[in-house]
C-alpha cells in the first residue's frame, strides 16, 4: 500500500532536511576531529620537549649529586688532615714543654752550682793566704773542681736549651702546618655546603620538571580521549547519514513503485475508458501521439539514455512516439500552449503522462524545461541522478535548478512529426 502523494512528499522533505542537516553535524564534527588530532599533536610535542628537558635536568641532578659527594669527601679528608696535624701540633708541644722543664731544671741546677762555686772560690782563696804555701796545691784542686763542676752544668744548659730552641722550632711548623689544615679543611666545608646546595636546587628543577612531565602525560592522555570521543561520534554520526540514505533510497524506490503503479493504475483507467484526455486534446490537424501507458512504457525503457542531455523537448517527444517536437524549445511550446489557453496552473493533482513546464528564465536558461509526470511527485526527465533519462522529484527542477514551476498540459504539440 502506498502513502498519498502529499504525505510521500512530506516524507520525502522530512528526511531529506535530516540527511542534510546529518552532513552539516558531519561537517562540523570533522573539524572537531581534525582539531582534536591537531591538540593532539602540540600535546605529544610538549610531552616530548619535557622528556628531553626532564633528562637534561636529571643528568644535571646527577652531575651536581656526584660533585656534592666529591666535596664531602674531601671536606672528610680535609677533617681527617687537620686532625692529624693538631695531634702532631700537641704531640711537639709537649715535646717542647718536656725540654722546657729540663732548660728550667738544668738552669736551677746551674743557678745553685755557680752560687756553690762561687761561695767555695772566696772561701779557698781566703784559707790560701792563711794556711800559707803548704796547702795551696789542695785547695787549688778544690776550686779547680768546682770551675769544672759549673762549666760542666753550663753545658748541659747549653744542650738542653738547643734541644728546645729546636723542638719549639718544629712545633711552630706544625702550627702553621695545622693552620694551613684548618683553613684547607674551612675551604672544603664551605665548598661542601655549596655543593650541597647546588645539588638540592638541580634535584628541585628535575622534580619540577618531572612535574611538568607528569601534567604533559595527563594533557596527553586527556587529549588522547577527546580524539577518541570526537572520531566516535563521527563515526556515529556517518552512520546515522548512511542509515538514512539507505532510507532515502528506499523511499525513493518506493515512490518510483508508487508511481509507476499509478501510471500502469492510470493507463489501465485510460484504456478501459477508451480513450485519454492527455492524447485526446490535441491541437487541430496533429498527429496522433502514443497513449500514456505507451508514453510510460517508452519512458521506462530509456531510463539511462545519455543521448538527451539539454534536449528535454525532444525527450518529451520521444516519449509519445514523435521523432520531433517541431519547435526549438520547451520555452517556445509552453508559449504556444499559454496561447492556446491549455496550460494548467493547479498542480494539486497533475495526471500521469501530463507534460510539465518550468521557466528557465531566473537561472539563465533561455531554453525552459518539460518533463513527463510519472505520479507520486515523481517525473521522468533528462538531468537524472544516473546522467541520462530516469525519475527525479517533481520539485527538483525548481528546488534545485533554478527554474519554477509553470503548470502542465496534455500532448500539445501541433508541430511534432512522426
Amino acid at each position: 500500500m502506498f502513502l498519498a502523494q502529499g504525505a510521500v512528499e512530506a516524507r520525502a522533505d522530512d528526511l531529506d532536511d535530516q540527511y542534510a542537516a546529518l552532513q552539516d553535524q558531519i561537517t562540523s564534527s570533522s573539524g572537531t576531529v581534525s582539531d582534536s588530532y591537531a591538540a593532539l599533536d602540540a600535546a605529544m610535542g610538549a610531552l616530548t620537549a619535557s622528556r628531553d628537558e626532564l633528562s637534561a635536568a636529571q643528568q644535571t641532578a646527577e652531575k651536581a649529586e656526584q660533585a656534592a659527594g666529591e666535596a664531602q669527601s674531601a671536606a672528610d679528608a680535609a677533617a681527617e688532615a687537620l686532625s692529624t696535624a693538631q695531634g702532631n701540633r700537641k704531640a711537639a708541644q709537649a715535646r717542647v714543654d718536656d725540654a722546657q722543664t729540663q732548660v728550667d731544671d738544668a738552669k736551677q741546677e746551674l743557678g745553685a752550682v755557680a752560687s756553690q762555686a762561687a761561695q767555695q772560690n772566696t772561701g779557698l782563696t781566703s784559707i790560701a793566704l792563711l794556711v800559707g804555701d803548704g796547702s795551696t796545691s789542695q785547695i787549688s784542686n778544690r776550686y779547680q773542681w768546682a770551675n769544672q763542676s759549673l762549666s760542666a752544668t753550663q753545658t748541659k744548659v747549653a744542650a738542653y736549651q738547643s734541644a728546645l730552641d729546636e723542638l719549639s722550632a718544629k712545633r711552630d711548623a706544625l702550627v702553621e702546618a695545622e693552620n694551613d689544615a684548618q683553613t684547607a679543611r674551612d675551604n672544603a666545608v664551605e665548598q661542601l655546603a655549596a655543593a650541597r646546595e647546588a645539588s638540592q636546587a638541580a634535584a628541585d628543577a628535575a622534580a619540577a620538571v618531572q612535574e611538568k612531565v607528569d601534567a604533559n602525560q595527563a594533557a596527553l592522555a586527556a587529549a588522547q580521549d577527546i580524539v577518541n570521543q570526537a572520531v566516535a561520534s563521527n563515526d556515529a554520526l556517518k552512520n546515522q547519514a548512511s542509515d538514512l540514505a539507505g532510507q532515502i533510497q528506499a523511499r525513493d524506490a518506493a515512490a518510483a513503485a508508487a508511481a509507476a503503479e499509478a501510471a500502469a493504475a492510470a493507463n489501465r483507467a485510460n484504456v478501459e475508458a477508451g480513450s485519454s484526455w492527455l492524447t485526446t486534446n490535441i491541437a487541430p490537424g496533429q498527429l496522433a501521439p502514443y497513449s500514456v501507458d505507451q508514453a510510460v512504457a517508452t519512458a521506462q525503457a530509456m531510463e539511462g539514455d545519455m543521448r538527451y542531455g539539454n534536449m528535454c523537448l525532444a525527450l518529451v517527444a520521444a516519449f509519445y512516439g514523435y521523432s520531433s517536437s517541431g519547435v526549438n524549445s520547451a520555452t517556445d511550446a509552453a508559449a504556444t500552449i499559454m496561447a492556446a489557453g491549455q496550460m494548467q496552473y493547479d498542480t494539486s493533482n497533475i495526471p500521469v503522462g501530463a507534460l510539465v513546464w518550468y521557466d528557465g528564465t531566473p537561472a539563465g536558461n533561455p531554453f525552459g524545461h518539460v518533463a513527463m509526470y510519472a505520479g507520486n511527485g515523481m517525473i521522468y526527465s533528462n538531468g537524472a541522478a544516473n546522467g541520462g533519462v530516469g525519475m527525479i522529484s517533481l520539485d527538483t527542477p525548481s528546488a534545485g535548478w533554478g527554474e519554477p514551476l509553470i503548470g502542465w498540459s496534455s500532448v500539445w504539440l501541433p508541430n511534432a512529426t512522426g
